[in-house]
């Protein structure tokens, strides 16, 4: 069990407000932020309206800041049946709403796709291009023969 969860059932409602001990406050056990996660955890699972003490379950509508009280809930709590809350709080969406676009991801995974058919391309010309590189080299020496060991020796010469 939560440790929130824990003290809500030992404590109550106390659980929830700063307490003032020897003319000083101390915040409350539970901090707001933990309070809204375990009330918005009870609407979600239809025991808005209703706390059981000995399982932990539930919210009391009583607990609820009273700038946070909404008539919707006022008649959560006052229905027992779960197919109503969820009627009564979603409307006509029966399900999580989905999103219409996917996720972002990372920029590496939306690119991927396009990064494989870029270097599949590169593969189909990779002999072509090795090839004419090869052919290229070749080009460029130097033909054998006296005549060309003369003119090497005659660049290197200071005459």
């Amino acid at each position: 069990m939560r440790s929130a969860v824990r003290k809500l059932c030992q404590q109550g409602v106390e659980a929830l407000r700063p307490q003032k001990l020897n003319e000083k406050w101390r915040k409350p056990a539970i901090s707001r932020r933990v309070a809204g996660d375990l009330r918005k955890a009870a609407i979600r699972a239809g025991t808005y309206g209703k706390f059981d003490a000995e399982t932990g379950a539930g919210w009391d509508p009583a607990w609820d800041a009273p700038d946070r009280r909404h008539p919707l809930l006022d008649a959560v709590a006052a229905v027992d049946d779960t197919e109503s809350v969820d009627s009564i709080l979603l409307g006509t969406n029966k399900g999580a709403i989905q999103s219409i676009r996917p996720p972002k991801e990372t920029k590496r995974e939306r690119t991927r796709e396009t990064r494989a058919q870029k270097i599949e391309n590169l593969l189909k010309e990779a002999d072509e291009k090795i090839e004419e590189y090869r052919l290229e080299k070749e080009a460029n020496k130097p033909k054998p023969g006296i005549e060309e060991e003369f003119k090497q020796a005659m660049k290197g010469s200071r005459y």
